[in-house]
């Protein structure tokens, strides 16, 4: 009897050591398959972009290519456990429904994914504005596209969401109008004031001559006149010319006392009410 025990206790020991050497060696290979992952990742996209090809494009190739040797990887791990891997397909065969609504999300973004790359409908480096989140695309990987906000934060966007929904790009065209509007008040000088814009729109390199700038009157509020001053510039100038603009003609107004009236609330009180006695 004990030397019945002793046997057990001794298989016992050796399938622990051999399971434990087994489970380090799948770890390892984890481990390795990793950093595998993404050297060949890296060395995609260096050779990617040696043949001149679209950065959105070589993004999302060095993307999948860091997938596939990851799956590979885990697949090795599983062997190396022991685990028959034909009895581990069948058993997620015979679970194939409920791994298909699990996986329906992801291959939805995989194909989504595949679409951008194909259609191009932007390219690594526009300004794309989606739902309440907008920022310049980062990368595009083989599930996700991130964008980089003007805050320095990262939003990470499903492809699927991209390809189903509204997606404006601010970058499609070399050029863009920028849209500025000033309220003066109805004792400023009107033509003085237009003119003074035109000036400043004339002298602001950024502004482009064709199409020529639009100085006009565009509302007759309350208290106020607004004033439009519509103007053409590069893409890549949009932002820099709108705060450059806001601040030239804020200095310039002030400079030629041109009032730039402010909310306010007028209380009117009847003679009755003003000569009560306190």
């Amino acid at each position: 009897m004990q030397e019945t025990w002793n046997n057990i206790l001794k298989k016992l020991v050796d399938w622990a050591g051999g399971f434990a050497g087994n489970l380090l060696l799948a770890a390892l290979i984890l481990l390795g398959g990793w950093w595998l992952a993404k050297l060949a990742a890296k060395l995609t996209k260096r050779t990617a972009s040696r043949g001149k090809a679209d950065a959105l494009v070589v993004s999302f190739i060095g993307s999948l290519v860091k997938t596939l040797v990851l799956v590979v990887a885990c697949i090795s791990a599983v062997a190396q456990l022991g685990i028959n891997i034909t009895s581990l397909i069948a058993a997620l065969g015979a679970a194939g429904l409920t791994a298909s609504f699990a996986l329906q999300g992801s291959l939805s973004n995989l194909v989504s994914g595949m679409q951008i790359i194909f259609t191009k409908p932007f390219k690594m480096g526009d300004y794309l504005a989606f739902g309440t989140y907008e920022g310049t695309v980062k990368r595009i990987e083989i599930l996700s596209t991130t964008l980089a906000t003007f805050d320095n934060k990262e939003v990470i966007i499903p492809n699927s969401k991209i390809t189903g929904d509204v997606v404006v790009n601010f970058n499609s065209n070399l050029t863009r109008r920028l849209d500025l509007s000033y309220g003066i008040s109805y004792g400023a000088d009107l033509k003085r004031a237009k003119a003074l814009l035109a000036r400043i729109a004339e002298e602001e390199e950024r502004v482009l001559k064709n199409p020529a700038p639009v100085i006009a009157v565009g509302e007759l509020k309350e208290s106020s006149v607004t004033l439009v001053a519509k103007l053409w510039c590069s893409s890549g100038d949009y932002w820099n010319l709108y705060y450059s603009m806001q601040e030239r003609v804020k200095l310039a107004f002030d400079k030629e006392k041109i009032a730039i009236p402010f909310p306010q609330l007028d209380v009117h009180l009847d003679h009755m009410e003003r000569d009560r006695p306190g």
